[in-house]
Parts: structure tokens; sequence; C-alpha cells
């Protein structure tokens, strides 16, 4: 023991100790905290610093072996991060990121708690208290991050072996091994699970009125029909609604669909578990991640749901390991004919099943054209003729053919919308009626200090007047922009209040859904559309709650919530993004391109915190890991690399596992 405490760098230990105390008194520093008695008698607050000084003592956690636990595990990290080697870059951009990230956390707890950013900034104990949070935050970020990269880049020097291409029979067996660990979660949430948007698209099948009428522009001719909802997607479901009435129970057919749905999702995964082996993953951690699809419950759970979503985020992770192959080729496997056509189909396949995919695609092939250059007119091809289909063929062509309505200009416009509703409801007072006008023409002025909500902005976007002109959506947008320049701080908020869950990472949140929405049956009091709602068995209610409490308790263990914490995916791709810098592996940029996009869209989406919209990087997150640490091609020369358009036929390859 006394050459342990020898060995010690006695400086750096006191250092450590000192930063592992700042770390825990912050950590554990009440943003909320007021005063609620005196215990020194016979003294008066006479002025302000007494007060800022017995609130501040207030805001201080008095659970000693906690602060004192926290204090001593913050100092071993520090102390063994600050043994790690990082060049002057590195440290530069690890404290850069670290401010962002307690600035990021910081914004979340205080509109978490106060619906604004007053919890930070209205009084000297508030900024004091921020401070000592946010230095702990931007502390451990500074140290974690050496750590993490210090152990990754240690795996990184074990050698990975050229492995043969699995046999056919590996895929099917993988499949086979997915769907039979899904099953019993079929079986416990019989027919399956949907949310909100499944039962507007059934009642869009069966011409049912719903608020998503009242969202699109109304054609000739219309019959309910929608855009807003993916049309291909509302007769894919239509199609097994009609099944199950047809066999006497609408159940049967969800069933089925669910059924189908599962082998899809256990295909995909069972494919891209393959593309791991082929660029030469270590078989270890290839089944570390089979049991991560097989037993994690998020993954069984996405499996059984019959929402859009699962859908596009299994051709979003296609999409992504194929970014990734045109990477780590260099752009050679762009040669293949083949390949180019795959990814023209997956590219359309998620505009079809989800409509912001189109410009996450027309951003992607923006930087694909630069990256590739000799290959030009093929990404050309490969990325924006889907888009032209969809634009030009889909919605001009096919649509109006159908009768089926186009979605609404709304949806782009959902954050001016939520700003403006801020406005209204601080400062009314001081909009002039030309300005009220203006608004009034776009949405209902009168009613919207009512429908405002500082986390959704569904209840003003369904508002939108959906016959206002171009021109009055120009004056409305003049209106706001002087409104802007009156009361910046109000816009700013509005986003804030709109966004911060997404990269909260305290965020709690149920990921999946475990029910079949029961929207439809609630708007029916008296029960007229009986036979299409989908109950699920009361036998195995207890086992539905059981698992709902699982996953909810997953989220707050350690190293398993990095799969199911919601706030926490936009540091991790932050993390990597910072990691391949550091290493010089810009190659697997690639794998983050879509993540960061996503991320984007979600900031700019309508509804905070909704997993749905992040879906895809949950599907990501197995293999994101696991390629990061596969060495780059300079660390294995001696290996032949692979590609997909190279591989012979299973026979003559064999059979190696």
């Amino acid at each position: 023991m006394r050459s342990v405490v020898e060995r010690l760098d006695k400086k750096a230990c006191l250092f450590a100790v000192f930063l592992g105390v700042v770390c825990s008194v912050g950590l554990f520093c009440s943003l909320t905290a007021e005063i609620t008695g005196d215990n020194s008698p016979g003294i008066l607050w006479k002025n302000d610093v007494m007060v800022f000084a017995r609130t501040l003592y207030y805001s201080l956690s008095a659970d000693r072996l906690r602060t004192g636990l926290t204090a001593f595990a913050a100092a071993v990290l520090i102390y063994v991060a600050g043994r790690c080697s990082r060049t002057g870059k590195e440290k530069i951009s690890a404290l850069a990121f670290g401010i962002i990230f307690a600035v990021a956390q910081l914004i979340a707890q205080s509109y978490k708690n106060a619906d604004s950013w007053h919890l930070l900034l209205d009084t000297p104990v508030n900024i004091c208290r921020a401070l000592l949070r946010g230095t702990a935050y931007v502390i451990l970020f500074y140290y974690l991050t050496a750590i993490i990269r210090e152990f990754a880049g240690q795996i990184l020097e074990q050698r990975t072996r050229e492995r043969r291409i699995p046999a056919r029979k590996i895929f099917f067996a993988t499949v086979a091994l997915l769907f039979l660990c899904w099953l019993p979660y079929l079986v416990i949430f019989y027919p399956g699970t949907g949310n909100e948007d499944t039962v507007i698209q059934m009642m869009e099948y069966y011409k049912i009125p719903s608020y998503i009428q009242t969202m699109s522009p109304m054609p000739d001719g219309f019959t309910y029909m929608t855009n807003h909802h993916p049309y291909l997607l509302t007769l894919l479901f239509g199609a097994f609604f009609d099944l199950g009435l047809a066999l006497g129970d609408i159940r049967i057919g969800i069933a089925v669909y669910t059924v189908l749905h599962m082998l899809f999702q256990a295909s995909v995964f069972a494919g891209c578990l393959q593309y791991l082996r082929r660029v030469g993953v270590r078989e270890k951690r290839v089944r570390a991640i089979t049991l991560l699809l097989m037993l994690l419950p998020i993954f069984p759970l996405y499996a059984i749901c019959m929402v859009k979503d699962t859908i596009y985020s299994a051709f979003c992770l296609i999409c992504i390991l194929m970014l990734y192959e045109m990477a780590r080729t260099k752009g050679k496997v762009l040669e293949s004919l083949k390949f180019d056509l795959i990814f023209g189909v997956i590219a359309l396949l998620m505009i079809l099943t989800k409509v912001f995919a189109m410009y996450i695609l027309i951003l992607v092939g923006i930087g694909m054209m630069i990256v590739y250059r000799r290959h030009l007119l093929r990404v050309a091809v490969m990325v924006f003729v889907p888009v032209l289909l969809y634009q030009g063929v889909f919605l001009q062509v096919v649509l109006p053919a159908c009768n089926v309505a186009p979605g609404g200009r709304q949806e782009a416009l959902s954050v001016f919308f939520q700003q403006t509703a801020r406005y209204v409801t601080e400062y009314g007072d001081e909009v002039t009626e030309a300005e009220r006008e203006a608004i009034d023409a776009i949405l209902p002025y009168d009613e919207l200090e009512e429908l405002y909500n500082p986390q959704l902005c569904d209840p003003v976007k369904r508002e939108f007047r959906q016959d206002s002109t171009s021109e009055e959506l120009t004056e409305y947008f003049k209106v706001w922009f002087e409104m802007f320049r009156k009361h910046p701080d109000v816009y700013v908020e509005a986003f804030l209040n709109n966004t911060y869950q997404y990269y909260d990472i305290n965020k709690q949140s149920d990921l999946e859904y475990y029910r079949f929405d029961e929207f439809l049956q609630e708007e029916d009091e008296e029960g007229e559309y009986t036979a299409l709602y989908v109950r699920h068995p009361k036998s195995f209610e207890t086992a539905r709650y059981v698992i709902h409490q699982v996953v909810l308790a997953i989220q707050k263990t350690p190293l398993l919530n990095i799969f199911t914490s919601l706030g926490m995916l936009p540091w991790i791709m932050i993390f990597f993004l910072l990691y391949n810098l550091w290493r010089g592996r810009r190659r697997d940029l690639a794998l983050l391109a879509i993540p960061f996009l996503t991320i984007a869209v979600c900031l700019v989406s309508p509804d905070n915190g909704n997993s749905r919209y992040v879906m895809p990087m949950f599907y990501l997150l197995p293999f994101l890991f696991v390629l990061e640490l596969l060495p780059g091609r300079d660390e294995r020369e001696d290996e032949r690399e692979i590609l997909p358009v190279e591989i012979k036929s299973m026979e003559e390859e064999g059979e190696r596992i």
C-alpha cells in the first residue's frame, strides 16, 4: 500500500481532490432552493449580501455521505484521466464541447422547472448556482472524454482478423433467433402496438373525420385521405385492417402485419450484422450486438409497433451503413451499378415513409457530390432521382389522381408559429392593430394565448388557416421580423422551451408504445366504431406494466441507459465526432451525417422530446459503437479489403461463424 502511495503524483493528486470537491458541490447544488429559516439567532438580514450568502448556503446539499463519495469518485476519475496523453487541440476541443454540454444541460434544467431561462439568470444567487453546476459539468466532460478516448484507443490497438463471409444460413438463423426472442412481446401486447398517428391513418382509410383534415388543403373530390401521414403506409395499414375485419376481428389483421413487420425488422438487423462481419468486426462484438437486439426491450417493442417511424428507421439504418461503405472503400463501391440502384431504392423508400427524409438526403447528396467528385453523375442520379420522383411524380401526379390531399404548409412553419404565440402571450399589449390583422390572417390571434403550449407546437399549428394566401403569409413574416427586433429573447426562449429535452441527459420518457392508441374509441363514446377499436388481452395487463417499468428502470441503469436515453444521443454523436477528428478517422464521419441532420430536424420539430423523431439513432447505436472501434485502413494494411460486390457465392466461400 505504501509503495502505491509513493508512486502517486502528490501535486496531481491534490489537484484532483480539489476538482473532485468542486464537482461534488456543483452537481448537488440546487437551482431551485429557497430560504426556509435562519439558524443564526440575533442576526437580522439587513442587506442583499446577507440574503445572498444565506440563499447560497441553502442551495448546497446537506447529504455529507453522498457528496463525499461523489467527490472521491470524481477525484479518482480526474487523477486517472490526467495520466492520459492528449494533444493541445484535443484538450481545447474537449473543453469547448464541455462548455457547450454544460450550457445545454443548464438550459434544459431551467426550462424543465420554470419554462424559462430565468432560473439561471434572474438573481446573483441564480447565476452563482448555475456557474457552480456548469463548472462541474465542464470538468466531468473534459476528463471523462480523456478516459473514454484512452480506453477506445487501447481497443483499437487489437488487430482485427479477416473473416470469411457468413453462410446464408447464418443470416436466416439470426432472423429466426431475433424473431423468437421478440415473440413473447407479441403475445403479451397482442395484436401489437400503435400510436395516435396509426389510428388517424385508420380513420382516413375508413373515411372517418379527424383533425388531420383541417391541417391539409382540400382538393376537389377529396375523400378524407391526406399525405400528412405517408399515403402509401396508410394503404398498407388499411389492407391489414381489411384483412382482420374480413376474418371477424381487426386484431387478426394487425397481428398478421406485426408478424411480418417483426420478420422485416429482424431481416434488416441480421443483414447489418452480416455487414459487420464483412468489414472485419470481431465475432465477439457481433454476438454482443446480437444479444442487445435480442434482449434490450426497446428493439422488440419497436418490432411489434405499427407506426411509420419503425419502417423509416430500418431504411435509415441501411442508408447509413451504405454511406459508411462508400467512405470505407473511398468511393470504389459506387462503381457497382447494383449498389447504386439499391441506394436509390432505399432513398426513395425513406422519403415515402418520412417526408423530411427528402431534406436530409438532399444535404447528404450535396456532401457526397463534393467528396466523391469522380462519381458525380452516379451520386446525382442515386440521390436526386428519388427526390425528383417524389416531388414530380408522387406529389404532382399520383396524389391528385387518387384525390389525396397533400400535407399542409404549417409543418415547415411550426417554429415561427410557436414564437409568435409566445410573443402574444408575453407582450400582447404591445401588438398593434396592423400586426394583429397580419397574424390573424394566418392564425386565430384571439386564441393564441390559450392555445400556446411551451413544449408542443401542435395546438397552434393545427389552427393554421389553410385558405391563407402567399401575400398574407408574406405580411405575417414581416410582422414576425418586426416582433423579433423588439423582443428577440422571446423567440429564443420559445425555441429553447420547445427543444431542450432533446439534449437533456436526464430526460426520462416512454421510448416505446405499450398499447394500440385509444384515440378513436375516445372520440366516439357511443361505440359506433367498436369494430375498429383494438383491445389488448386483460390476462397480460400485469406483464405489460412490468415491461413498462423495466424500460424506465433501464433508463436509470448506467451503461444500459446509453441505448435508451433520448437526451444522451446528441452527446454520444458529438463525442464520436471529436473522437474521429482526434484520431484522424474522417472516414467514420459518414456514420454521423444522418444522425446530426436528424438532430437538426428535431430542433425544428413541433414536439419537444418525441422519441419517434430520433428512432433511427436508437437503431444505429449498437452498430455505431462497434464500427467506431474498428481499426482504420492504416492500422490493418495487411488485411484484404472486402467489398460486397466482390463476394463470391456462399457455396464457394464455405461456412465459418
